[in-house]
C-alpha cells in the first residue's frame, strides 16, 4: 500500500539526527557546482582542439569520434555504475576526491600524449573520473537538505549542466586564446597549453572540496530498517519496481534522442541552410539556449514543488508529463521550416521545456529511491542516456535525413523524423510512469 501523505512529508529512509547548517549545506552545493562547471570545460575541449589534435599526432576522423563521443559516453555511464556503487556504501568526500584529481589529471596530462593509444587511455581517466560527480552531488544534496527543501539545491546544480552544454565552448575558447599567448614563452604547441590551463582549476578545486566540503555520513548506516546497500540489493530492488523504475530511468534517455541530436547537428543545419560561420553559429545558439536552460531548470523545480505538495505520491512524477507533450511537437515545427527566427525560437522554447527532464529525473530518484540506492540509480539513468543519447540519436539522424533528402535540407529533415518516431515512445513511457508510482513505495 503506497503511505499517506503524513509519511512522504519525509524520507523514505528515515535521518540520523545529523543537522547540517544551511550555509554550509549551500556551500557544498557551491563548491559541487563549480566542480560539475569545470568538468564540461574538460569534457567538451577536446571538440574546439580536434583539428589541432588530429594534425599533430595524425589522427583520422574515425580515431577522433571514438574520442569525442560514444567511447567517452559508455566509458562515462559503465564506470559510473561501480562508482556510484562506492558514493552508496563508502565515504563520498574520498571516494569523490579521488575522481576529481583522476579526471583533472588525466585532463592535464593529456597534453604530453603522442599518440592516439595513450591520448584514448588519458580521455578514460578523464571520463572515469567526472562519472563520480553527479552520483555524489545527487546523493549529497539528499543528505544536506530536508526532502521538502531539496528542489532548489538540485535545481541550482542541474542548471550548471544545462548552461555549460553550451557555455562550456566559451570557457574552453578564452583557454584556447591564454594559450595562445602563452606560446610566445613557451615550446608548446597551443592544444597542450589549453589542456594544461583547463586542467589545473580541477586539482585546486579538488583540494578545496576534500579540505571544507560538508560530507555528513550516509543516512542510513545507522538504521537497521535501512536494508542492504550491496549491488545485489539494488538490482533486486530494481527488478521488484521495473514497472515504475524502468519507465522513469529511461524518460531521460528516451528524450535524449532526439535532444542530443539536435544539440549535436543543430550548428551544421544554421551553416549549411543560412550561410553562417561557425563561430556566429556557436554564439547565436548559446545567447538563445543557455538562457533559456537556466530559466527552465528553476521553472520545473518549483512546478515540481507545487505538484508535490498537491499530490505527494504522484506530484513530482506528473510533473513529467507538461515536457513531454510540448517539446518534441514545437521541435517538429521549427525544424520543417526555412526561417532562421523561428528555428532558433522553437529551439529556445524546447531548451526551456526540456530542462524538466533534467531536474525532475533526480528529484524523482532522490524522493522515490531509499537513500543507500540513489547514487547508482543516477548511473543507471546516465547508462540509458549514453546508450540511446549519444549513441542512437545524432547517427538516426543523419541516416533518416538521407533517406529523406539529398541536399542540404537532409539534416534538418532528419532531426524531423527522429523527433516524430522517438515522441510515441515518450509518452509511453511517461504514462507508465504516473501510472505505476505507487509502486515505489512497496514495503
Amino acid at each position: 500500500m503506497p503511505p499517506n501523505t503524513s509519511e512522504l512529508d519525509r524520507d523514505p529512509i528515515p535521518t540520523t539526527g545529523i543537522v547540517v547548517a544551511p550555509w554550509r549545506a549551500w556551500y557544498t552545493v557551491l563548491l559541487l557546482s563549480l566542480l560539475y562547471a569545470v568538468s564540461w570545460i574538460d569534457r567538451s575541449i577536446l571538440v574546439l582542439l580536434a583539428e589541432q589534435v588530429s594534425q599533430s599526432l595524425g589522427l583520422n576522423d574515425r580515431q577522433m569520434a571514438l574520442l569525442l563521443g560514444l567511447g567517452f559516453a559508455l566509458l562515462y555511464a559503465v564506470g559510473g555504475i561501480f562508482l556510484g556503487h562506492l558514493v552508496d556504501t563508502r565515504n563520498r568526500r574520498v571516494v569523490a576526491t579521488s575522481g576529481i584529481v583522476l579526471w583533472s589529471m588525466a585532463t592535464v596530462l593529456s597534453a604530453f600524449a603522442t599518440e592516439y593509444w595513450a591520448l584514448l587511455l588519458l580521455r578514460s581517466g578523464v571520463a572515469l573520473g567526472e562519472a563520480v560527480l553527479m552520483p555524489t552531488a545527487i546523493s549529497l544534496i539528499a543528505d544536506l537538505f530536508p526532502a521538502e527543501r531539496r528542489g532548489l539545491p538540485v535545481a541550482a546544480f542541474t542548471s550548471v549542466g544545462s548552461s555549460m552544454a553550451f557555455g562550456s565552448y566559451i570557457g574552453g575558447a578564452a583557454a584556447i586564446n591564454l594559450a595562445g599567448a602563452l606560446t610566445m614563452v613557451s615550446t608548446m604547441e597551443v592544444w597542450q597549453l589549453t589542456l594544461i590551463i583547463v586542467g589545473v582549476p580541477g586539482l585546486a578545486l579538488a583540494l578545496v572540496f576534500a579540505l571544507t566540503a560538508t560530507v555528513p555520513p550516509h543516512r542510513y548506516v545507522s538504521l537497521p530498517e535501512a536494508g542492504e546497500a550491496s549491488m545485489g540489493a539494488m538490482f533486486a530492488y530494481l527488478n521488484g519496481r521495473r514497472r515504475f523504475l524502468g519507465p522513469l530511468l529511461s524518460l531521460t534517455g528516451v528524450h535524449c534522442i532526439y535532444t542530443l541530436a539536435i544539440a549535436i547537428w543543430l550548428p551544421a543545419v544554421l551553416i549549411r541552410e543560412h550561410g553562417l560561420t561557425a563561430g556566429k553559429a556557436g554564439y547565436l545558439i548559446g545567447l538563445v539556449g543557455v538562457p533559456a536552460a537556466l530559466t527552465g531548470n528553476f521553472f520545473w523545480q518549483w512546478v515540481s514543488t507545487l505538484m508535490q505538495h498537491r499530490d505527494p505520491i504522484r506530484g513530482i512524477a506528473r510533473t513529467f508529463i507538461a515536457p513531454t507533450l510540448l517539446v518534441a511537437p514545437i521541435n517538429v515545427a521549427g525544424f520543417l521550416t526555412h526561417s532562421l527566427v523561428l528555428q532558433l525560437s522553437t529551439f529556445g522554447i524546447s531548451m526551456f521545456l526540456a530542462t524538466g527532464f533534467n531536474v525532475l529525473t533526480p528529484l524523482s530518484v532522490q524522493y522515490y529511491v531509499p537513500a543507500q540506492m540513489r547514487a547508482r540509480m543516477v548511473t543507471v539513468n546516465f547508462l540509458i542516456i549514453s546508450v540511446l543519447g549519444y549513441a542512437l540519436g545524432p547517427v538516426a539522424a543523419v541516416e533518416l535525413g538521407t533517406l529523406l533528402s539529398r541536399g542540404s535540407d537532409s539534416l534538418r529533415l532528419g532531426l524531423v523524423a527522429v523527433t516524430a518516431i522517438t515522441w510515441p515512445f515518450l509518452v509511453i513511457l511517461t504514462a507508465a510512469t504516473v501510472r505505476n508510482v505507487d509502486r515505489a513505495f512497496e514495503r
